[in-house]
């Protein structure tokens, strides 16, 4: 009887490692810090959409939420001021509006800070920075372009110049945006960067990118600068578009 319940056993336990051995193995965990925070933008409306969306398309996120000053456009955010504060993150998520921030030293820290950490830069984020002095050139460098002002807000035409790129296959060649937006015109190219995305401008008569990517010295860095109002975290065409980003900056 003995025998009997042993081999029962060895049966059950050769079961049960068959029945794992058939599971798919659980992705790795992507740890991802959102910055945001700043002037001109509904940060507090866009939060949760943005995290939520995101994490309807790539579930393997977790978030860690860093906000702070709220329609305070020169804000220093306190992670910044860490030494080490990006080696706990597998990406970073700047939506941010500090345009009027002129430290250039706290510039240039953040910016060698995030090095070998990937980077999303969603629409303000863009312009954050811009103004920090002696110079913005870390901040352009990382972002990969020099932007110091947009159009007027309105709705354009996005052009997908790119649409065999894994973070362009969803997108359309061409997207009328939904809502209004503002087209940041774009100065200088800091770098190699790759176009994804493009719009005319009707008042600089001129195509500008409005969706890229890059590598600054090793650190993956998506960007976008459509984003302007809460309405466009509510469209499936932006939010696919930001989680290919993602997917892309983390190399998954």
């Amino acid at each position: 009887m003995g025998h009997f319940y042993t081999a029962i056993k060895l049966l059950l336990g050769l079961c049960l490692l068959t029945a794992c051995a058939g599971q798919p193995a659980q992705p790795d965990p992507i740890r991802v810090l959102l910055v945001t925070g700043g002037g001109w933008h509904d940060y507090q409306a866009q939060e949760p959409l943005l995290t939520e969306g995101l994490s309807a398309r790539v579930p393997e996120i977790e978030w860690t939420v860093v906000h702070e000053g709220n329609q305070q456009a020169d804000h220093r955010v306190t992670i910044f001021e860490k030494e080490g504060w990006a080696a706990d993150y597998d990406l970073i998520v700047h939506n941010t509006g500090f345009g009027l921030l002129t430290d250039g030293v706290f510039v240039e820290r953040l910016v060698q800070q995030h090095k070998g950490t990937p980077a999303v830069l969603i629409h303000s984020a863009v312009h954050s920075y811009r103004r920090a002095k002696p110079s913005a050139e870390p901040w352009f460098r990382f972002s990969g372009v020099q932007s110091m002002w947009h159009e007027e807000e309105r709705t354009f035409t996005v052009e997908n110049v790119a649409p065999s790129d894994a973070i362009m296959k969803s997108f359309p060649l061409r997207w009328e945006t939904p809502v209004t937006e503002e087209l940041y015109v774009v100065e200088k190219l800091w770098g190699h960067i790759t176009p994804l995305a493009q719009a005319y401008g009707v008042e600089t008569e001129a195509f500008h990118p409005v969706v890229w990517k890059h590598d600054v010295n090793g650190t993956r860095v998506f960007a976008t600068t459509l984003g302007h109002n809460v309405g466009m975290f509510e469209q499936d065409v932006y939010l696919d578009l930001l989680a290919n980003g993602v997917r892309w900056a983390v190399n998954r």
